[in-house]
């Protein structure tokens, strides 16, 4: 516990025994029992909790005069939000960073991964390195980023522009986000960052989008792909319901939900409220970055009641395992299962939100901002402003009038063998 409710003396700074002596203004004397004395200063950031920072030892660099200067000005930067660990850390890393062995294109990638992995899906920070490992680090993996130039960039990404476009557009932009870490970092001096898009780039690539149809025009698949006609979609229910899989309860799940394909693959148990049938999806999953809840029905609580049962036994903590049971499925899991199992080759998962818009739009009579909600669609303008409630009770009738349309029949949803086959 800290001593003293009064200033200290120059005298007491120096013959002080071992404790801890409080100056006033969150500047505290450590002694220690061996003698050494230095100062730590405590802050507390607004709406946060207090904090504390050590100054360093007695005269090295602060005497009493100057220990109580900076911890006054750590004191008004505070009350800007300016934390002083935060500062004191990135001194560090600056420090250290001209020490870093060699500031390679690898060893900025790790880099900006480790400083943005936390603000991320789970999903997104696993696949962000490996994207790397297989495509850029054969080629700019070990070489300095103040080399890495235009000729670099398309190396890289010429041979899988228009194979993989997707892929390759994703690779490049994490490539652009490493080197503009490198560049903040001064790992690199040239400001200049050879994979932005509205750059040369732009010049030498066809665009991302003309390359997605060039692939499709290559693989034999159409250019557009439609949604399910909603009068179609009880029939389609009605054959995933005979499928034994956790793919198949993913996507029936994802259809009763209206979610999107990631939100649902990537679901943990944490996210499901079975006292009040709510899934809750944090905001660093969601498109708008907005946390959003969904209404649960019996039926989508069926299926989760299934996977609970499948799941108890792999200790895993997603709603649906993939192969090895601590991961997720994979995102195209649901795709392959309706295009190359079920023979639905002209739609996509995505498009279910587009036959549930259509539903409500031609057979039903809820509101156009129930409906919105429900696909987690942010409303703009004055309408946007005004609509504070998201809109439960009525997306909830709404979801169970979604149910007991898509589920034509009054069968209930199979309980399936425990070790029910991948689809």
């Amino acid at each position: 516990m800290a001593r003293r409710a009064t200033p200290l003396t120059a005298r007491q700074v120096v013959t002080l025994k071992q404790g801890i002596y409080g100056d006033g203004n969150g500047l505290f004397l450590v002694v220690k029992e061996s003698g050494s004395r230095s100062w730590e200063a405590r802050y507390q950031l607004p709406g946060q909790k207090r904090r504390s920072i050590g100054l360093g030892a007695l005269d090295r660099p602060y005497g009493l005069a100057e220990a109580r200067e900076k911890t006054r000005e750590i004191q008004k930067n505070a009350k800007l939000g300016i934390d002083a660990l935060v500062e004191k850390q990135q001194e560090k890393a600056a420090a250290l960073a001209p020490k870093a062995p060699k500031a390679t294109f690898r060893f900025c990638a790790e880099g900006f991964h480790a400083s943005r992995k936390a603000t991320w899906s789970a999903r997104h920070a696993q696949d962000w390195l490996p994207t790397l490992e297989r495509h850029v680090y054969p080629h700019i993996g070990d070489k300095s980023v103040q080399d890495i130039d235009l000729n670099d960039m398309l190396a890289v990404l010429q041979p899988i522009w228009l194979t993989i476009p997707e892929t390759a557009n994703r690779v490049r932009n994490r490539i652009e986000q490493s080197l503009d870490w490198a560049i903040a970092m001064e790992h690199r001096t040239n400001e200049v960052n050879p994979a932005r898009w509205a750059g040369r780039l732009k010049m030498l690539l066809v665009s991302p989008s003309k390359a997605a149809a060039v692939a499709r025009i290559e693989s034999g698949r159409p250019e557009h792909f439609d949604a399910l006609p909603w009068q179609q979609i009880p029939a389609l229910m009605a054959q995933l319901r005979e499928r034994q899989s956790v793919s198949a309860r993913a996507l029936m799940f994802t259809i009763l939900t209206a979610s999107r394909t990631s939100q649902a693959s990537d679901a943990v148990w944490d996210e499901i409220d079975f006292d009040n049938r709510i899934w809750t999806i944090p905001g660093k999953r969601m498109k708008g970055g907005q946390q959003h809840r969904v209404p649960l029905t019996e039926r989508a609580l069926e299926i989760i009641a299934v996977q609970k049962e499948f799941c108890h036994y792999f200790n895993t903590p997603h709603l649906f395992p993939g192969v090895d049971y601590h991961r997720p499925i994979h995102r195209n899991s649901m795709y392959i299962l309706l295009t190359r199992t079920m023979g639905y080759h002209h739609i996509t998962v995505h498009g279910f939100r587009s036959t549930f818009r259509q539903w409500i739009a031609e057979a039903t009579k809820f509101s156009r901002e129930a409906a919105e909600m429900a696909l987690a669609h942010t409303l703009g303008g004055v309408e946007g402003a005004y609509q504070r409630s998201d809109l439960l009770d009525e997306r909830r009738l709404l979801m169970e009038a979604w149910e007991k349309y898509i589920y034509a029949d009054t069968s209930s949803v199979v309980a399936l063998p425990m070790r029910a086959v991948q689809a």
